[in-house]
């Protein structure tokens, strides 16, 4: 890799040992990709949001950067709260949590605490490079948007926030960016997340090419996020929809696909659990990732003058929930007895006792992927089960 004069005075220690080690890590991690060269970014993102008790060194290191006085270079978000008061087991395992917010705060990390940030206090523009963690958000970035960020991981992330630079390789390369496989759509009632989930594990770790449809950006945002749990995707296209898929020729880079594949209505179907099955669970979560203001009003008008039958639980954006905290609509949510969480459904319910295993019913095609004992249903399959539909 090559390095600039300052680049490498910074890994030589010209700023410290604790910088040196940020500018040593990326150096490394660009190596075993064969990166030419480290670039500058836009900005970043970070996963590593909470402070699981039995994990030490990257809390260490985060109090090591906070010590030496340093800061990010780059606007830098941050990924949600764990639900350290969602549960007693939750403040048992999430001890420190309180700490290490301060820690990331004194970084100069934003604390927007949200998956979603795209759509909020750290939007990026087409062509940007990014230095972004957190999957779905990473997947938004690169195919809604256009801007450009590999999947990096937690450390990384924070070294990229430090440095304001990343390793130059994979989805920030041109040649990098076309489509793989070409997916043809026969399905009259579309159901996103769950081709989302399927697009996933039909094209792991690869870019696919969906043919045009009108998805909604709360559809991009839910089935990118799906694909990327799923399948490790990080990049779609939709022909005439996304940026740089004006046509088919454009999203393959004039290359041929690898493989042809159809997703059909029967396939989405048979994404969702049976009727006992869903009818089983004991809770219903939305927002994973989490609810915009609007996917929130739209989906809680069916709850106006409703009684949940199932413990209901709503995720949303802060930002998002701040706005609908001061509407009527949210009162009413709240009658109807829905319990409404800014924090990640995925950390506040991974430690779940005695509730069974088959307790959690989701339209998100990530929760339900990630988390055990989830099963999966469409917005009308869950609304039924809420018992307002």
């Amino acid at each position: 890799m090559q390095l600039t004069d300052e680049q490498q005075a910074v890994l030589n220690g010209a700023e410290g040992p604790e910088m040196a080690q940020c500018m040593d890590t990326l150096v490394r991690y660009g190596s075993a990709f064969k990166a030419p060269r480290l670039v500058p970014i836009k900005s970043a993102h970070l996963t590593g949001s909470f402070r699981i008790s039995s994990f030490k060194a990257y809390y260490e290191i985060v109090e090591r950067l906070v010590a030496a006085g340093l800061r990010v270079k780059v606007k830098t978000t941050l990924n949600p709260r764990p639900g350290y008061d969602f549960s007693l087991q939750n403040r048992l395992v999430l001890k420190g949590q309180r700490r290490h917010e301060d820690n990331l705060e004194a970084l100069g990390v934003t604390p927007n605490y949200s998956c979603v940030s795209y759509l909020d206090v750290n939007r990026p523009e087409f062509g940007d490079i990014l230095g972004w963690a957190e999957s779905s958000a990473v997947i938004y970035a690169n195919s809604v948007i256009g801007a450009r960020s590999n999947r990096n991981s937690i450390m990384v992330d924070i070294c990229q926030a430090v440095t304001g630079l990343t390793p130059e390789f994979g989805l920030l390369r041109d040649e990098n960016r076309g489509g793989q496989v070409r997916v043809k759509l026969e399905a009259d009632v579309m159901d996103a997340q769950a081709l989302g989930f399927l697009l996933g594990r039909h094209c792991v770790d690869r870019s696919p090419v969906l043919d045009h449809y009108p998805f909604s950006v709360a559809e991009l945002k839910n089935m990118g996020a799906a694909m990327a749990a799923s399948g490790g995707v990080s990049l779609f296209h939709v022909i005439g929809l996304t940026p740089e898929a004006p046509t088919e020729e454009a999203a393959f880079l004039g290359r041929k696909p690898e493989k042809t594949i159809t997703i059909t209505q029967d396939d989405l179907t048979a994404v969702r659990a049976g009727g006992e099955v869903q009818s089983a669970s004991k809770i219903v979560a939305f927002g994973c990732p989490q609810m915009t203001l609007e996917e929130a009003r739209e989906v809680a008008q069916y709850f106006v003058g409703k009684r949940v039958k199932r413990r209901v639980l709503f995720h949303l954006m802060p930002s998002a929930l701040r706005e609908f905290e001061q509407t009527s609509l949210f009162r009413e949510l709240l009658k109807a007895g829905v319990e409404v969480h800014e924090h990640c459904p995925l950390a506040a319910m991974s430690v779940r006792i005695g509730l069974g295993k088959q307790q959690v019913l989701t339209n998100s095609g990530k929760l339900y992927y990630y988390l055990e004992g989830t099963e999966y249903g469409d917005l009308d399959d869950v609304l039924k089960v809420c018992g307002v539909l």
